[in-house]
């Protein structure tokens, strides 16, 4: 039987041996004791407590960016530095790329206790977490990959994720061509305007805001994984954040968000934002959201293409069910046929 998506990133990094490592790192007289966490696509989280304080160590296996470990670590931390002064991400401690015991790098950052996002009473709350994250101005000389005209690339990589699957003989009926009607709607709306990012506010943007990538504690929303972090136009973290496949996507938080939940965040985000142009950022608004569940449903097509045809170990269940879920006929039309 082949391993699960869970097992295969636990037997990546042994816990006896991380915690030879950490002790080395952090230069502790008794070893520090270590629990699993969380894992992610390409991470492994894990709380380690001693000398009285609780720290999280996060192990990078591979990258989103198609980069190295070392280089995706080391990216990921430049981008923690750069946020630090927003108050709501996870203050960033120490790099390891070159543990002794584990194969893969790994860095200590604050551990924030807390609960996933709950879309139904802290909407708010996430407004003004973002605002202030947006409102930081990265520095002349940061490292960040810039994506100051976001379409290109979103088009690109969609149809790059998009492509097994449409090629892919055994796709579900009727599945592909509803994508192939979405790829064309999507395409045919930005060749409407010029340039709809023109003019974009830039900030650094988190890009993968699902509601297990925030943590709430006593009423404080903080967003952690900046593993895909870059600078672009706000929005695009505006827009991920409120697309029903982001909503969706957790079956213990999934809440389909009404238009009065989209105004009432987007209200507070841009009153904590007041020097933006309110209708320009709309607009632009609009437009991104299509762009972002385009590249969600696409990822969701590889992810069942390569799951299917064993490409990659069995993904999370839950993961699986919903990449499915989103794939149907009915879902891909309900997104066909609006302007998200």
């Amino acid at each position: 039987m082949m391993p699960t998506m869970d097992q295969h990133l636990h037997s990546l990094v042994p816990v006896e041996a991380l915690i030879d490592d950490l002790q080395r790192h952090l230069g502790t007289v008794y070893p520090p004791q270590v629990s699993f966490l969380a894992a992610g696509e390409y991470s492994l989280n894990f709380l380690v407590a001693y000398e009285g304080r609780e720290v999280v160590a996060r192990c990078v296996t591979g990258s989103q960016m198609e980069m190295s470990p070392t280089d995706q670590i080391t990216y990921e931390a430049h981008a923690l530095e750069l946020l630090g002064a927003s108050g709501r991400t996870p203050h960033f401690f120490s790099l390891e790329v070159e543990p002794k015991q584990i194969v893969y790098p790994f860095m200590i950052l604050e551990y924030l206790p807390g609960k996933p996002l709950n879309y139904r009473t802290d909407l708010e709350e996430a407004a003004r977490c973002m605002a202030a994250i947006h409102q930081l101005r990265a520095p002349e000389d940061h490292r960040l990959a810039v994506h100051d005209d976001p379409a290109p690339p979103l088009l690109d990589e969609a149809w790059s994720l998009a492509k097994p699957y449409l090629d892919w003989e055994d796709a579900p009926a009727g599945s592909s061509e509803a994508l192939r009607k979405l790829f064309d709607v999507v395409e045919s709306g930005l060749s409407d305007e010029d340039d709809p990012f023109a003019g974009a506010n830039l900030s650094i943007v988190n890009t993968d805001l699902n509601s297990h990538n925030f943590v709430v504690h006593e009423g404080q929303v903080s967003l952690l994984d900046w593993e895909r972090a870059r600078v672009g136009p706000a929005v695009q973290d505006l827009a991920h954040f409120l697309i029903p496949t982001t909503t969706l996507w957790r079956d213990d938080t999934s809440t389909r968000l009404s238009d009065a939940d989209e105004d009432l965040f987007v209200n507070v985000y841009l009153s904590e934002r007041p020097e933006l142009d309110r209708a320009h950022f709309i607009s632009q608004l609009r437009e991104m959201k299509r762009l972002a569940t385009l590249r969600a449903v696409s990822w969701c097509a590889w992810l069942i293409q390569a799951t299917a045809t064993g490409k990659r170990p069995i993904s999370n269940p839950e993961t699986l069910a919903n990449s499915q879920t989103f794939l149907t006929p009915d879902f891909l039309g309900e997104l066909s046929s609006t302007r998200t």
